[in-house]
């Protein structure tokens, strides 16, 4: 069946609906990342790895808050595909594309610290991180450059028209998944294996410290799967159709669940704010007088400046973040 003889018109509700959601997503993460990144910019007392790819991921995130406007104005309504347009939906794509190669560098740069803590405290630090990051822009950015790899010919494609996404476009979004995918889960499990194991060997005042670790971690693989995975399972069964015979009922339930999905994707600029409130002591701080929380309860989990998750060397034994150049990274 030609997909074009089979449309999805969007009811009145659902526009309203996704008007109501994206306008609660862009309040809340203009207001999340703009105090991440005025406590990155200005109250960190130092960088670590940790910290700089932080706010990669908090101007990563950025992108996308740039680009709602531009989803809201076309929501329910035909836009031509523009200049503004372009730029609106290239600036929309990198901010996904961004956040999954930034979290798998952080889950990479954890997985050495933790796996091979001798030799990765050769090379790792503040710089060798921010250039990682600077690769990881240009590559996205080039990549979300190709216009022919994200939209079929003679079709209009400028913000959730997904049925007019070609093969190329749908294969190209799942391989550029796939890979950080399975570094990601690779890199979570062992390092989740190896604080479990270290968990038992430690004494009980340095357990609390493991624990955290763990949640972490854990939030950090459970942000990504919830956010980007049903994303593209839905674009893989899209494809699926390219291939197969499919009813038009099917065809257009496929082309609901890429929309719904992708609008759980643009969740994932308001839950990477986790990641910043346990990674960095000062965004707790500032989130806790930002909330107006009495000081006497804002002294119960302040600790010293400066520090982030601990690292854990091989020999079990934890050290304080503050005291060692290997802290433990976080999204």
């Amino acid at each position: 069946m030609n997909p074009y003889n089979c449309s999805t018109v969007r009811s009145d509700f659902s526009q309203k609906v996704t008007i109501l959601y994206l306008s609660v997503i862009l309040v809340l993460g203009t207001t999340l990342n703009g105090l991440a990144l005025w406590v990155f910019w200005c109250r960190m007392k130092r960088w670590t790895e940790t910290r700089v790819y932080m706010a990669n991921l908090a101007a990563a995130d950025c992108c996308l808050l740039l680009s709602i406007p531009m989803v809201l104005y076309t929501t329910g309504r035909e836009h031509a595909e523009d200049l503004l347009c372009t730029v609106s939906q290239s600036i929309y794509l990198i901010n996904g594309y961004m956040s999954m190669y930034v979290i798998t560098a952080i889950a990479v740069d954890r997985f050495a610290a933790i796996q091979y803590p001798l030799r990765a405290r050769m090379w790792r630090s503040p710089r060798q991180a921010a250039g990682t990051c600077a690769l990881l822009w240009l590559l996205v950015i080039c990549l979300v450059s190709l216009p022919a790899a994200w939209k079929q010919d003679g079709q209009n494609f400028c913000f959730g028209k997904s049925q007019t996404r070609g093969r190329g476009a749908i294969v190209f979004s799942l391989v550029l998944f796939v890979i950080p995918l399975v570094v990601l889960v690779f890199c979570s499990v062992r390092v989740l294996q190896n604080l479990v194991r270290k968990k038992a060997q430690v004494a009980a005042q340095d357990r609390r410290l493991i624990h955290k670790a763990l949640c972490v971690v854990s939030a950090n693989l459970a942000i990504f799967l919830v956010c980007f995975l049903p994303q593209h399972m839905a674009l893989l069964a899209k494809l699926m159709t390219e291939y197969v015979e499919t009813s038009c009922p099917v065809l257009q339930h496929v082309v609901i669940s890429i929309r719904v999905a992708s609008r759980l994707a643009n969740a994932n600029c308001c839950l990477d704010a986790m990641g910043y409130y346990f990674v960095a002591q000062e965004f707790q701080e500032e989130v806790a007088v930002f909330l107006g929380t009495p000081k006497f309860l804002q002294s119960q989990t302040r600790g010293s400046p400066g520090t982030d998750l601990p690292d854990f060397p091989k020999g079990g034994k934890v050290e304080a973040a503050s005291e060692s150049s290997q802290a433990l990274p976080s999204s």
